[in-house]
């Protein structure tokens, strides 16, 4: 129970389900997801712990706003912890590695782009032999999607498709063993997403 009503609340929270500033009152949230007080108090614990609650004790408690700061430091800890994973997928990757990651590369056309964006990054970190490395990418990646959902409608010249590109560059990269080449375009992948969505983040009005 208490490992379910945090993944539930935090899915809810980085699919902006539950949008950034609001508050979460406990009686309705322990019926919202049908939990007792207690395994919600913890799950609210560890989601402080990410950066994704604020609680303030005997006052409130409330989903993390997004702030240009805290956005920038996100898409600073990627562009240091994605292209290593990626540099050591691609001196490690088996077969089956690769072809999973090629499928993953390829793209959804009947799926949202987020969730397609998130599963090709998480995919490619998850393949790293370093465990930890992989495992702080993803968190980053997944937190990384709130900041994307809150600034799409703020984001200009959207094409999806060239994103698309950008991955099945870096996918191909990976396949070939080029290390070097699939940490630059990661990184510069990284790059003109962080551009776009602090650009988005300053237009829009959910942040801090």
């Amino acid at each position: 129970m208490r490992t379910s009503v945090y993944a539930a609340l935090k899915d809810d929270i980085i699919a902006c389900r539950l949008m950034p500033g609001t508050e979460l009152r406990e009686p309705e949230i322990a019926a919202r997801y049908s939990v007792g007080r207690s395994p919600l108090r913890e799950a609210l614990l560890r989601l402080e712990a990410e950066g994704l609650v604020v609680i303030v004790p005997r006052q409130y408690c409330r989903v993390a706003p997004i702030s240009l700061r805290d956005a920038a430091d996100m898409f600073g800890l990627r562009r240091v912890l994605e292209p290593e994973a990626a540099r050591l997928v691609a001196r490690t990757a088996d077969d089956a590695a690769r072809t999973r990651l090629l499928a993953v590369a390829a793209g959804d056309e009947a799926a949202d782009f987020i969730d397609d964006n998130r599963r090709f990054h998480c995919t490619l970190a998850s393949l790293a032999p370093n465990r930890r490395l992989g495992a702080s990418c993803v968190e980053i990646i997944e937190q990384s999607d709130r900041l994307v959902r809150v600034s799409l409608a703020q984001i200009e010249g959207r094409r999806p498709d060239l994103l698309i590109g950008e991955h099945r560059a870096i996918a191909d990269a990976v396949v070939r063993g080029d290390a070097r080449t699939a940490a630059r375009l990661l990184r510069a992948h990284i790059d003109a997403a962080e551009t776009r969505v602090l650009s988005a983040l300053r237009r829009a009005a959910v942040i801090d």
